[in-house]
């Protein structure tokens, strides 16, 4: 079972990873790392997000596969929550993306551009939310 504070750790771990790619401008070379970590840095912010609000028991786990689709999510997420319709199709696009950027050749740097941008709104919709400050 991971804790809340786990669940910080490993979104930081991933958030860092993927900004140190941004500065040594390391998109294109590196995208299936981004893909994967984006993906699960966005996993581990929503399952913060639940777990904060105690929305979910402290022994579910969050998997990047309840984001295959909308429906799937909807399913999994069947109980109220804040920026519910939001967060889930956010979560659904940045499995998308883990799909699209993971497997095959390599793709074009505005998709992983794209895939970034979407993990940082899923981010700040959690932080808000949550009132976290600035770290």
């Amino acid at each position: 079972m991971t804790t809340i504070e786990e669940h910080k750790e490993i979104a930081k771990e991933f958030l860092d990873d993927i900004n140190e790619k941004i500065r040594a401008n390391l998109l294109l070379e590196r995208q299936k790392i981004i893909g994967f970590a984006a993906s699960e840095s966005a996993t581990n912010l929503f399952a913060v997000f639940l777990h904060s609000k105690n929305l979910i028991e402290p022994s579910f786990s969050i998997n990047h596969r309840f984001f295959a689709s909308l429906r799937i999510a909807e399913r999994k997420f069947n109980f109220n929550f804040p920026k519910k319709e939001e967060l889930l199709k956010l979560l659904v696009k940045q499995e998308d993306f883990r799909n699209k950027i993971c497997y095959g050749k390599k793709k074009d740097l505005e998709i992983v551009n794209n895939a970034i941008k979407n993990l940082f709104e899923i981010k700040k919709i959690t932080d808000i939310e949550l009132e976290v400050k600035n770290e």
